[in-house]
């Protein structure tokens, strides 16, 4: 009887000195958690944002995660969509010619970006953090979201609009978002301020899937570093050349957490490191990145355009205003 109490004494010693675990239940929309291995070079640090705890990006039982900073490749170099060379595009060059006899160029299987993800796991997880995620079907609708509320070329009504993609994600266990999934508000990413990611501490661009409608052949869905969602080529070469990046997502089977310890929490949101079989003992970053300012690009673009349309109307009423007031002193002149 002695021994049992003693050894009971000493179980509740040891607990007590042992960190508090939690539950995978405790974890709420847009907290952190933390797994796999970070590395300095690619810029993958661990840590991933949770859009949804209870479901995956399918509605099944489990977690949708995504990467809370950008991911470049293996040397820290930007990624490409899809490798085809240089061909840059323009509003009055929209890359048709190639687009025609290079058909599938904005099809998200079989992508530069695609296999990136594919081998993702293998890289960056361990064997037990690469079982735990859950192998994700899915086909996505055509989506229209609003651009910068002006006619443009390639865009009259103002607006970006994204073809559909049947069967998109086929057994992926690691993938990049939809146009509709980095624009919905239930996870958090509602606003542009809610879609900054920074790449080693610079805020960055990252690829959606989503093909751009045939108006600009060779786009797809594009985060820019402000937030805004638009559509960019898949090689990143345009008027300008954008630096472009990976926030990779997946969907995780909760239930395989075998430990939750939490490392800290900031502004409303709770890091937790998690475990999937043995202890994860890895140190991650628990400083949470400070969005700024964040230009509103549509707001500019409109008022720009406005400012074209009224600043010539301006220079005409004030010619016409000149030249009626020099008639009428040349009728008064004796």
């Amino acid at each position: 009887m002695k021994k049992a109490i003693i050894l009971i004494l000493c179980a509740l010693l040891i607990s007590s000195c042992l960190p508090a675990l939690a539950l995978p239940e405790e974890i709420k929309a847009g907290d952190i958690l933390c797994f796999g291995t970070p590395d300095e070079a690619s810029g993958f640090d661990g840590r991933w944002i949770v859009l949804d705890p209870e479901h995956t990006s399918t509605g099944g039982e489990g977690m949708l995660l995504l990467s809370l900073s950008l991911v470049g490749s293996e040397s820290g170099g930007p990624l490409v969509f899809r490798d085809i060379g240089d061909v840059s595009v323009s509003f009055s060059d929209r890359g048709d010619e190639y687009a025609k006899s290079h058909p599938g160029v904005t099809d998200y299987r079989g992508s530069d970006i695609q296999l990136w993800c594919e081998a993702f796991p293998e890289k960056y997880l361990s064997e037990a953090e690469a079982a735990a995620l859950i192998p994700t079907w899915k086909s996505d609708d055509a989506i229209v979201i609003p651009g910068f509320s002006v006619p443009l070329p390639g865009a009259a009504n103002g607006t970006v609009d994204f073809d559909p993609a049947p069967e998109v994600l086929q057994g992926d266990r690691v993938f990049i978002l939809s146009v509709e999934e980095a624009t919905k508000a239930a996870y958090g990413l509602g606003e542009n301020r809610d879609r900054v990611a920074y790449f080693k501490g610079e805020a960055g661009s990252w690829w959606l899937r989503s093909p751009h409608i045939p108006t600009f052949p060779l786009d797809v869905g594009f985060v820019f570093p402000f937030g805004a969602v638009m559509d960019y080529p898949v090689n990143a070469r345009s008027m300008y050349e954008m630096v472009s990046y990976a926030r990779p997502a997946c969907n995780l089977d909760s239930s395989r957490i075998t430990a939750l310890e939490k490392l800290g929490e900031e502004n409303g949101k709770t890091l937790w490191r998690a475990s999937f079989g043995p202890a994860n003992a890895l140190t991650y970053d628990t400083a949470l990145p400070v969005v700024g300012q964040v230009l509103d690009l549509a707001a500019a673009v409109r008022i720009v355009f406005a400012l074209a349309i009224i600043i010539p109307l301006l220079i005409l009423a004030l010619i016409i205003f000149l030249i009626v007031r020099h008639v009428r002193k040349k009728r008064r002149a004796p």
